[in-house]
């Protein structure tokens, strides 16, 4: 019998860069994986460790890529951090991120910009520079957290062009400040999952992650429970993991 990856999964999650799309361009045939699993399972989402845009503009992205989308099935960390700030009572951070990432977690009626934070948010910014971590420096207090979206090493673009990641601020950050980060609250901390299947009555092992990253994708879904599939070019032998060398490549599986 030929081995489908969905048989007993009732949630699908993709990540999104580097799997379903390179910077503007959509994967091949990801619209037809996209709608395999819709038709395979309860639910599919989308998540991504991109906090420079807000959860309605990568939502839009999509559909503008001709993907079929939901608002509430899409994902990232900038939302991800909002919602968690909002749980856990965070009403002052300073946000070392996008103006983007500032208006989703002020969405949820958080100050981003206070000189007496709870936490120091960190997040991608393509336009990240060393005079935006003055203002860190000259905070009225010290007793902070360091919440950071993620510190992924490197981020894939258009044409196979590799980027540096959030990991470099992150690590600026840090030796800015002489502080370790207090929580990742991106890929592969497992939150954005439990985020998504807080109210859904899923079991770990009924989701399936499909991703570009082993370090960050796979690892969530280690961490949860979850199976996951790891789209990759690399040698598969390197990696423990169910692995294809492309998103179409999945449908072959079904």
């Amino acid at each position: 019998m030929k081995y489908n990856p969905l048989n007993d999964i009732k949630c699908v999650i993709f990540d999104l860069d580097g799997t379903i799309y390179f910077g503007s361009q959509l994967a091949e045939q990801a619209n037809e994986v996209i709608k395999t699993a819709r038709l395979s399972c309860e639910k599919i989402f989308f998540v991504t460790n991109n906090s420079a845009k807000t959860r309605v503009q990568i939502f839009e992205k999509l559909v503008k890529l001709g993907v079929d989308v939901h608002l509430e099935e899409v994902i990232n960390s900038g939302y991800a951090i909002a919602k968690y700030l909002k749980d856990n009572n965070y009403t002052e951070v300073y946000c070392l991120g996008t103006d983007d990432l500032a208006d989703e977690i002020k969405s949820f009626g958080i100050n981003t910009a206070s000189k007496e934070p709870q936490a120091i948010v960190v997040g991608y910014d393509i336009d990240f520079s060393l005079s935006k971590l003055e203002p860190i420096l000259n905070l009225s207090n010290n007793d902070y957290k360091i919440i950071i979206a993620n510190q992924e090493r490197i981020y894939p673009r258009e044409s196979g062009i590799i980027t540096p990641g959030a990991g470099a601020i992150v690590a600026a950050v840090e030796y800015t400040l002489n502080k370790k980060k207090d929580l990742i609250i991106g890929k592969p901390n497992p939150l954005m999952l439990e985020v998504i299947t807080k109210d859904l009555n899923l079991k770990p092992k009924e989701i399936l992650v499909i991703g570009d990253s082993y370090d960050s994708d796979v690892k969530m879904a280690e961490a949860f429970g979850a199976k996951s599939i790891l789209v990759t070019n690399g040698d598969k032998a390197e990696y423990d993991c169910n692995t294809v060398k492309n998103l179409k490549d999945i449908l072959e599986l079904l």
